[in-house]
């Protein structure tokens, strides 16, 4: 019984191969692309020109620290009301995130004041 014939089974050999020197270059290529990004330079698809990630602005991180500070809360306060962490809330009243406009939605609607974005 333990001499089972698996004839219907598709059973297909894996066969693993070292990588070529081709593939090696690809791979740093896009090892130096993911670099770029990681500082907010990346290289669109399709284009040979580098564009640069847009952060959210000086008077727009201040206009949110500024009204946060009037409503008197605080930046933990600030980020349970919007569903965000807290990380995320520091980093935009810094000014060292990537601009995103969901996050400044949410925050504006919060906070109950216009915040410039320009």
């Amino acid at each position: 019984m333990s001499n089972h014939n698996q004839d219907h089974q598709d059973w297909k050999p894996v066969v693993f191969k070292k990588s070529d020197s081709n593939n090696k270059s690809k791979e740093e290529k896009s090892t130096t692309a993911a670099s770029l990004a990681s500082v907010g330079v990346y290289k669109a698809s399709g284009d040979d020109d580098v564009k640069k990630t847009k952060y959210i602005l000086k008077n727009t991180s201040q206009a949110i620290t500024t009204a946060r500070c009037e409503k008197k809360m605080t930046q933990k306060e600030l980020a349970q009301k919007c569903n965000m962490e807290v990380s995320i809330i520091n980093e935009i009243e810094r000014g060292v995130c990537v601009y995103n406009a969901t996050h400044v939605n949410k925050i504006q609607s919060v906070l109950g004041v216009k915040i410039p974005r320009v």
